[in-house]
């Protein structure tokens, strides 16, 4: 069974309208943790616009990564307030803490307290900014470190 867990769309020629579709199926893909987006024609228009317009623009992109509890990574390679907003950076950092995990469904599904020490240690350990610059498709430029 192979399941997607990366999916890289740069350079794509992704529209808008486009990306709106492929935006609803987001949280159906169970797998997918790390979707990338940077240098598609539809970030290049909404870039220049205010937050605002992004926002209704983005509307569906932003509800389904926000519905999405396995999205831990979205590369959109420039920075768009309304995608960088603290809320649905929260949720994707909730997302890669375990958030399918500790999520009760049904009232016949509980976490044993006896986990919980576990599931704390393993949230407090992740590193949920070891990656910013790829966050925004920033490259590490080489560096001479000779004295």
């Amino acid at each position: 069974n192979c399941k997607i867990q990366e999916l890289d769309l740069h350079y794509n020629r992704i529209s808008h309208d486009s990306i709106m579709k492929f935006a609803i199926k987001i949280p159906q893909m169970k797998s997918l943790r790390r979707l990338y987006l940077s240098d598609n024609p539809f970030l290049a228009a909404i870039s220049s616009l205010d937050g605002r317009e992004q926002s209704a623009l983005l509307q569906p992109l932003l509800k389904s990564v926000k519905d999405s509890k396995s999205l831990e990574r979205l590369g959109i390679g420039c920075k768009i307030d309304v995608l960088n907003a603290p809320d649905l950076c929260h949720t994707m950092n909730v997302n890669r803490g375990g958030r399918r995990g500790i999520e009760v469904e049904s009232a016949n599904r509980c976490i044993s307290p006896a986990l919980w020490p576990r599931i704390l240690h393993r949230a407090s350990s992740i590193n949920y900014f070891a990656d910013i610059k790829e966050w925004y498709g920033e490259v590490d430029k080489p560096t001479d470190k000779t004295p």
